[in-house]
């Protein structure tokens, strides 16, 4: 909440991820950051697992990649999509990607190419929101007149979410990418995505609304000045701020694990 206070949806979303990737992750090596972005989460999830690693971040837009740069956290990154990652074959010890996939409109040359980019026997951790997302939002509510399923539709546009992949679906993906699946474990239960649904409707999805359903929601943060963190004298904040969007919800373990919205998958490249 320190680092971008503008987005208590996203915020919450990634207090509940980030432990569950970093968890999963090794503690060194030479790592692929797959959608790096400008870096904030990246250096957050090295701090959860206590991690020495030498990364390389790909992303395909400039802005990010600059602050990434800046960020002193890579040795080199990469402004392309990930399906042409300019890395030697079998370069990696491991690759990751965080609450990206779900954004790639062709994922399969992706999945392939970081593939190439992996030693044998290398790691690719992923998280991404599964089918239980539509399943565990509450809706529309009454103050917007539209059907579940418009309700969901326009989510789905606004978040850039292309697709929401099963267990099995995975599977198949993976292995035509010459991986094999290892695991695939749930996060983010009903109660915590209803949290962040809220969140996400009062500040996100009203901006996205405003501005007639068109603009992308990083260009809105941008126009408006949003993407950046509290100045110093100001950090304390972060920590109310942060109880105040996920109070008694980050240890929630109200539901059935199978029954959850996100999963983190882990492939081994064959």
């Amino acid at each position: 909440m320190a680092d971008a206070p503008f987005q208590p949806a996203t915020n919450l979303w990634r207090a509940i991820e980030l432990p569950e990737l970093a968890g999963a992750m090794p503690r060194a090596g030479r790592g692929l950051d797959v959608g790096c972005g400008d870096g904030v989460l990246t250096r957050i999830l090295a701090e959860l697992a206590e991690a020495r690693w030498e990364l390389v971040g790909v992303d395909p837009d400039p802005a990010e990649c600059a602050l990434a740069e800046r960020s002193g956290l890579y040795a080199a990154v990469h402004e392309t999509g990930a399906d042409q990652i300019p890395e030697p074959n079998s370069s990696f010890d491991f690759a990751f990607a965080n609450s990206v996939l779900e954004h790639i409109t062709d994922l399969a040359p992706c999945l392939k190419e970081v593939g190439r980019c992996l030693k044998p026997g290398g790691l690719f951790f992923a998280t991404v929101p599964s089918p239980g997302l539509h399943k565990c939002m509450s809706g529309p509510g009454w103050s917007r007149r539209i059907t579940r399923a418009e309700y969901l539709r326009e989510t789905d546009a606004r978040l850039l979410h292309f697709r929401y992949p099963s267990v099995d679906d995975w599977q198949a993906l993976l292995d035509e990418a010459d991986f094999k699946l290892v695991s695939a474990t749930g996060y983010l239960t009903a109660r915590q995505v209803r949290r962040w649904e809220k969140w996400t409707n009062w500040t996100g999805g009203l901006l996205y609304r405003l501005k007639g359903s068109k603009s992308r929601p990083i260009e809105i943060q941008r126009g408006l000045g949003l993407r950046r963190g509290l100045p110093k004298p100001l950090r304390f904040l972060g920590t109310p701020l942060a109880w105040t969007a996920g109070l008694g919800l980050l240890s929630d373990d109200s539901a059935d694990p199978s029954a959850t919205a996100c999963l983190l998958v882990v492939a081994r490249k064959r």
